[in-house]
């Protein structure tokens, strides 16, 4: 312990006596350190910590999947699996159903809008979750009758009781409806989405339980002590053969849609779209560090050069090697650990501006924060640094002798060649992870771009949106929503500046979507075909005209499209070009299913809908992805919903009217909660404020690591002119033109530069594949972004090897030949 503490004292005072050193190094791995420390953060937050529930692991989530039918990915199953599954599958302790959903409270004379969750009284048994006051819904809530009661977030029950704790049996007016409290959770219970306010049963009518294919509910299973998913797997492709043979008259449908429930970890699910961003910015941020130790590392040797003279006089008045070589160490892992402390702050600070600029779109980013693991792993990571840091000076000091190393630095005492490749050895290796950053960066940069000109199918502009739903006990009837929606439509085109109006149950780049089979009178399906299930929309006159989605023949909805006039659809370029390849699609009958044992049945209840237009293909949920089979369109008022968004276009800034739409729909009926109020162009910035964070965090690894190696080529360069001076004198002396003596300087870095490059390009094909799933618009190795992250490191590279190549210029002759 005294000669540690001897040690640790040596090393701090040999660190505050190279103070130039110290503080390029601490800041250096500071900086470092913090990035890996945000993203690390992120990535345990996100990916590595269960679900803030108990056995978090041991909750799946069984999913119905219909890949041919271009659905897509399905997280969900319908109401009949549940009941079935409740029965068949084994493997689980018990089993539960939810959905998300809006709910309107009536507060006094207002209404709000709250996210609510539809819940089996299973849920909160499975999750182990008690409330903090009052219990859980019975089984009997959760039967037609005994549904209407309600259990209240903490922040909730804050916000509207104080935390009064006699609110138990007190009711609430959930939706137009009265709802008995039972219960309030405690303060930290999140499950799935924190925005979630309220929780209601859901109570199936016996019709209800035996619906399948119907996917609206999200069903999880907690497996049994020793039970596995493989178990749960084998036991639901069992169950579901079982179906299909009871189903018969369906079975080749099923089959040729590619039917299946698959069952992974609930946890999986939840982040399965962000997955492989995130571990591809945490391997940046490990290639910074990696840089950053490797720039480090450069500074060392060539402070060793510096020191060893000391050294070897040290050993030679009987200094043992192994007690010189604990001394570097201690001195190396002191600076990192100071580095490390500090890239610390920095991370957290870095987390809270991550937090502004589109984190909070990341799945579980409420959970985002630097926990004990992230402190220890940073620290793990600063004191990796300061071992690999002290190697390479180690390593020179156990090769070679001192009497050796005293004649090889001649008299330029800056250290031999030996110190002199490995150091060119790190550049080239900070090359090439600079490069692979850059291009990971820029392929990202290019992916955005490429987002951001995407033409969607309809105009963002100057269009204001704002959502509500019906409640059912004042809008019972489908008359009364349909005149909801017409005063609604009114009040909204009577605002100043309102150029024209619509409405839609689907607005573009929304949470929300829903698909449904849909049919062609006469269409002849090829042996193997899969039925499609676009994504369906009711929309009433204007809404085209508001979107300006493009009309390409036929007409849009009109107001004579009402409930008594002949159904109609408008269908969009996907859905003409699938069934009717080579014909006019205008005047042509489609139909949905009306039996769900027989999707091809037709018969006097078949309800037949004439196409009148086809309009441009939209991008819906995404900017990146287009709708796979297309999209059709009902007039809203022959397929009336409780929730709608207007959509209004204005003359001038949309923000502007976004209070005079409240106000005209709270005047029309104040318990209507309006919600979701947003442009257009917010919509899309939401939408790509995530792939807005990755990227704004890969250019910033990109720039630091270009800077980072930068300085290694610059300090390399130097270091080969001091070693050299006195070759670069003789040259001089000898008549060598100072443009033969920078061409010289030039020519070294370039090698370095040029070896660099081309391990950065071999890097950059065995990353591809992780690159691939990342981008969208460009390749992998996208010609123009390889060329201009080739242009810019040698831009940099040039400015770097400069300075040094000066410097070689200004050496004086006579001065260096003189010198002993």
């Amino acid at each position: 312990m005294p000669d540690l503490l001897r040690d640790i004292n040596y090393g701090v005072r040999s660190l505050l006596k190279d103070r130039a050193f110290t503080i390029t190094a601490l800041v250096t791995l500071a900086v470092c350190i913090a990035a890996n420390t945000a993203t690390f953060a992120i990535v345990n937050s996100v990916l590595l910590r269960p679900l803030p529930v108990p056995d978090a692991n041991a909750i799946l989530l069984m999913s119905n999947q219909y890949p041919k039918a271009g659905v897509g990915v399905s997280h969900n199953s319908a109401s009949g699996d549940y009941y079935d599954r409740l029965r068949e599958v084994t493997a689980f302790q018990t089993q539960a159903l939810f959905r998300f959903q809006n709910e309107t409270l009536m507060i006094g004379d207002s209404s709000q809008q709250v996210r609510g969750m539809l819940v089996t009284p299973s849920l909160f048994p499975l999750l182990r979750a008690h409330p903090l006051l009052g219990r859980p819904f019975s089984s009997e809530e959760g039967e037609i009758g005994g549904e209407q009661k309600v259990i209240l977030s903490y922040a909730l029950w804050q916000q509207l009781y104080a935390g009064n704790k006699s609110v138990l049996g007190q009711q609430i007016k959930v939706n137009g409806r009265p709802y008995a409290i039972v219960g309030v959770m405690p303060r930290d219970f999140n499950f799935m989405n924190p925005e979630v306010r309220l929780w209601l049963p859901i109570a199936f009518t016996p019709k209800e339980k035996t619906v399948h294919h119907s996917n609206n509910y999200y069903n999880i299973g907690l497996l049994k002590p020793g039970a596995t998913l493989e178990q749960v797997q084998a036991q639901i492709k069992a169950l579901n053969a079982g179906n299909l043979e009871r189903f018969a008259s369906i079975k080749d449908l099923l089959i040729n849609a590619g039917f299946e429930t698959t069952v992974e970890p609930l946890q999986d699910m939840l982040v399965r779209d962000i997955k492989g961003t995130l571990y591809l910015l945490w391997g940046g941020a490990i290639f910074v560090l990696l840089i950053g130790v490797l720039n480090i590392t450069n500074l060392a040797l060539a402070r060793l050069g510096l020191r060893r003279k000391d050294l070897a006089t040290r050993l030679a008045l009987g200094a043992r090697r192994s007690h010189l070589v604990r001394q570097i160490m201690v001195e190396n892992l002191l600076l990192a650990l100071a580095g490390g402390a500090a890239g610390i702050g920095l991370g957290a600070g870095l987390l809270r501006v991550l937090s502004t600029m589109g984190l909070n779109r990341f799945p579980r980013a409420d959970e985002v924060t630097m926990h004990l693991e992230v402190v220890i792993a940073a620290l793990g990571m600063a004191a990796l640094a300061g071992v690999f840091i002290g190697l390479a000076p180690i390593a020179s000091i156990l090769k070679y002798g001192m009497s050796n190393v005293l004649r090889e630095e001649g008299r330029t005492g800056t250290g031999g060649k030996g110190s002199r490749r490995v150091r060119q050895g790190l550049v080239i290796a900070q090359i090439g992870f600079a490069f692979s950053l850059l291009m990971g960066a820029g392929l990202l940069l290019a992916s955005f771009r490429h987002l951001l000109k995407v033409d969607p199918g309809y105009s963002m502009d100057g269009i204001a949106t704002a959502s509500t739903t019906a409640p059912k006990s004042r809008y019972g009837e489908d008359d009364q929503i349909r005149t909801l929606m017409n005063r609604s439509l009114d009040a909204v085109r009577q605002v100043p500046g309102v150029i024209s109006a619509g409405a839609t149950t689907i607005i573009p780049l929304g949470d929300n979507h829903s698909d449904s089979v849909i049919l062609a009178e006469g269409y002849q399906m090829k042996p193997g075909e899969s039925v499609i299930s676009p994504i369906y929309v009711s929309a009433t006159p204007g809404y085209f005209e508001t979107m300006r989605i493009p009309l390409v023949r036929g007409r849009y909805f009109q107001d004579s499209d009402i409930s008594t006039s002949q159904p109609v659809v408008v269908i969009d370029e996907k859905l003409a070009q699938r069934f009717w390849p080579d014909q006019d699609p205008i005047g042509h009958r489609m139909y949905q299913p009306s039996d769900s044992t027989n999707l091809l049945k037709t018969d006097e209840h078949t309800r037949w809908l004439t196409v009148v237009g086809v309009v441009r293909s939209v991008r819906i949920e995404d900017l990146s992805t287009g709708t796979p089979t297309g999209v059709y369109y009902f007039p809203y008022s022959q397929s009336p919903e409780r929730y709608f968004t207007l959509a209004a276009r204005t003359a001038g800034d949309p923000e502007s009217i976004m209070r005079s739409i409240r106000s005209k729909m709270a005047a029309i009926d104040p318990e209507l909660a309006i919600f979701d109020v947003h442009t257009m162009s917010d919509r899309a910035e939401r939408s790509l404020s995530s792939r807005r964070t990755s990227m704004t965090l890969a250019l910033g690894f990109g720039v630091l690591a270009l800077f980072l190696a930068a300085i290694g080529i610059y300090a390399v360069l130097a270091f080969v002119v001091a070693q050299r001076k006195r070759e670069i004198g003789i040259r001089m002396a000898l008549g060598s033109s100072p443009g033969r003596i920078v061409r010289l300087v030039l020519h070294e870095g370039f090698v370095l530069v040029g070896i660099g490059l081309l391990a950065g390009i071999a890097g950059s094909f065995l990353l591809r594949s992780a690159v691939a799933g990342q981008i969208y618009g460009v390749q992998p190795l996208d010609p123009v972004v390889l060329v201009s992250v080739i242009a810019v490191l040698g831009l940099i590279a040039l400015a770097a090897c400069l300075v040094p190549a000066r410097r070689a210029v200004q050496v004086d002759p006579i001065i260096v030949l003189n010198e002993q």
